[in-house]
């Protein structure tokens, strides 16, 4: 089934992009708003339903260190190193041993808004409740899918990961995430 409606879906890493890019048949994209407007032009993007997905920050950087461990970047895995330690060297100090892909890192306001800083997508969906919000999202583009569960990886609660001073560095480098969607640890 073809959507009624054009799209443009930001995939933010780490936010279950994977999963809403195979369930709508669309190859892996990171691209931010920014790189899809500078691609099709204003004008395009304001006529195209845009979508993205959120996280806490927090339950983000968890999935996101334990994806890298999974997937060996950095060789997080040959020489294993504590989370509240890579924490503090790729988000911390951006240690470019850890910080090596600086865009996975971005928050994810900085993938949603256009050269002046606004926010340009018009529907942000929120991970904590992503089957909900996915299948909004397909009512809207006149499409029934549904939405597989790709690239889980087990892992704890994200409060056990952190000491306070991991908890401090994400909370300072999300800071504008934590305070326009309301997240909390």
């Amino acid at each position: 089934m073809v959507s009624a409606k054009p799209f443009v879906f930001v995939h933010i890493n780490k936010t279950g992009g994977s999963s809403i890019e195979q369930a709508l048949a669309r190859p892996l994209a990171h691209k931010t708003a920014r790189e899809y407007i500078a691609e099709m032009g204003w004008l395009a993007w304001q006529q195209h339903y845009t979508f993205s997905v959120v996280r806490n920050p927090w339950d983000k950087v968890v999935s996101h260190y334990h994806w890298r461990i999974h997937t060996n970047q950095t060789a997080l895995a040959e020489r294993p190193l504590a989370f509240s330690e890579w924490v503090k060297r790729a988000y911390g100090e951006q240690d470019p041993v850890y910080y090596d892909k600086p865009k996975m890192f971005m928050p994810a306001i900085d993938w949603l808004v256009d050269e002046s800083g606004q926010l340009v997508v018009k529907k942000i969906a929120r991970f904590e409740h992503l089957a909900q919000d996915f299948q909004s999202i397909c009512e809207t583009l006149g499409i029934q899918r549904k939405l597989p569960h790709l690239k889980k990886t087990p892992r704890e609660h994200y409060h056990h990961c952190y000491d306070d001073e991991s908890q401090q560095i994400i909370a300072d480098w999300f800071k504008r995430d934590i305070e326009l969607f309301d997240y909390h640890f």
